[in-house]
């Protein structure tokens, strides 16, 4: 029986059942919904053997990009990567639970817009049964794209060259980065390589089949003059330059969902003084001046808690290595528009007074740089609140719900016996590596604190 199974850098497909005559693929119920096209065929002029289908590895994959880790003839046990297939949403490696031989590709390596269920491969049970399959041709096969032929590095000879000495070996044929925006293809260590050292992917050129990036171009890629640096090592280092597209951000999130030991924390925050002071504010701003928001509170309210618990400041090394503490505290603001998401930052943002910080909420400007911590307003949507997804090499991300008025015990002596009282409901998502749960619940005391105590922020 078929089934998915994820790696710790990509997800991977394992492939059995082929002595069962059919496999199916099974996942999570909100994963894939298709069948892997995978048949035991007889014959009598060819031994048995396998006849493997493009599996379809997310819900909107209709074709995928093959590139193969085995040649024809090749042996196979379980837990072999047979192939890398790239998806609209992720590469994955493509691994085998049964035992085998590589009896015939049907797709050429690095083969592009695979449909799904086109026959790719031929399984065989023993290497004398490869040769049998020589000439072989599945029915149903799709005409594919054939990978970009790579550029002839070698500069055709001169009729009647003069003496020289040797030439220097030739380097290797390279592509040009693609624009931003556009399809980038990588190897799935060259993606995660990529993220831990904050590289844009869009500006290296790949050295790969077809200018598909590998990891060592990550590592060998120096940046332009006016290119940003990667991050350094220092202690008050804080943003991180990652541009992705959408596929690759869809990657990222699955990465991270998988890496990042996720957990949440859940607090209810009055946020009625918050906006008591925010009238008075406002009341004297001129007309141009920005107007404070109440975003704006819980925003300084989260950068100042970062002085009182500086360790959710913080990131995982991607070595493993330990934790890295920052100086600065620079937030990512989640901006959703529709069809679109994208990020904004605020540097330093615990060095800001309210004023400033309004002047950046007021006039948004998506950024492509990683801060050290996130923040969600899922309240203009009338959501109560939300688990974001970890932004990583961040350690932390806040979602904010909507305001709601309660009713609630009125603790003032001779008043009414209840009240009516705004409140909002946020949660943190923390990465267990990074913030146990004390040093979590700490940090949302002190920022809980900070809203339902505006002045102490404003002294």
């Amino acid at each position: 029986m078929l089934r998915h199974a994820i790696s710790r850098t990509t997800r991977t497909a394992l492939i059995s059942g082929r002595r069962s005559g059919l496999g199916a693929l099974s996942a999570a119920p909100s994963s894939v919904s298709s069948i892997l096209s995978q048949r035991r065929c007889f014959s009598s002029d060819l031994p048995d053997h396998t006849v493997q289908g493009m599996p379809a590895l997310s819900p909107t994959m209709e074709v995928g990009n093959i590139s193969w880790r085995m040649q024809e003839g090749d042996e196979f046990v379980a837990g072999d990567v047979l192939a890398e297939i790239e998806t609209d949403k992720a590469s994955i490696d493509f691994v085998t639970e049964d035992d085998g031989f590589v009896g015939k590709l049907l797709v050429p390596d690095g083969a592009q817009d695979v449909p799904v269920g086109a026959p790719i491969l031929v399984v065989v049970d023993s290497a004398d049964d490869v040769a049998a399959f020589k000439d072989f041709v599945a029915e149903g096969g799709a005409e594919v794209s054939a990978p970009p032929p790579a550029a002839d590095p070698t500069p055709s000879a001169p009729s009647a060259p003069p003496p020289a000495a040797p030439p220097a070996p030739a380097a290797a044929p390279v592509s040009p980065p693609a624009a931003e925006g556009d399809r980038v293809v990588a190897s799935p260590k060259a993606r995660k390589l990529a993220l831990d050292l904050g590289v844009p992917l869009h500006l290296i050129s790949g050295t790969g089949e077809g200018g598909r990036i590998l990891a060592a171009d990550i590592t060998e890629y120096t940046p332009s003059p006016g290119g940003s640096p990667p991050p350094t090592s220092s202690g008050s280092a804080s943003s991180f330059n990652t541009i992705y597209s959408s596929s690759d951000l869809a990657a990222l999130s699955v990465q991270s969902k998988r890496e990042v030991p996720h957990y949440y924390l859940t607090v209810d925050i009055s946020v009625s003084a918050a906006l008591s002071v925010r009238s008075s504010l406002n009341a004297g701003l001129g007309e141009d001046d920005a107007g404070i928001s109440l975003y704006d509170f819980l925003i300084m309210s989260a950068s100042r808690a970062m002085s009182v618990v500086p360790s959710v400041n913080a990131s995982w090394l991607p070595d493993g290595s330990g934790v890295r503490v920052y100086s600065d505290c620079d937030i990512n603001l989640i901006i959703g528009t529709p069809g679109n998401t994208s990020t904004m930052l605020i540097p330093s943002a615990s060095k800001l007074g309210l004023g400033k910080i309004a002047e950046y909420t007021a006039s948004p400007s998506p950024s492509s740089s990683v801060g050290t911590f996130s923040i969600v307003n899922l309240g203009m949507y009338g959501v109560k609140t939300g688990s974001p997804i970890i932004v990583q090499p961040q350690s932390c991300g806040l979602a904010i719900g909507s305001v709601e008025t309660r009713v609630v015990p009125n603790s003032v002596p001779g008043g009414e016996m209840y009240k009516y009282e705004d409140y909002i409901t946020a949660t943190l998502s923390c990465d267990h590596r990074v913030v146990d749960g004390a040093v979590g619940a700490e940090w949302l005391q002190a920022f809980k604190r900070g809203v339902e105590q505006p002045n102490s922020m404003l002294v």
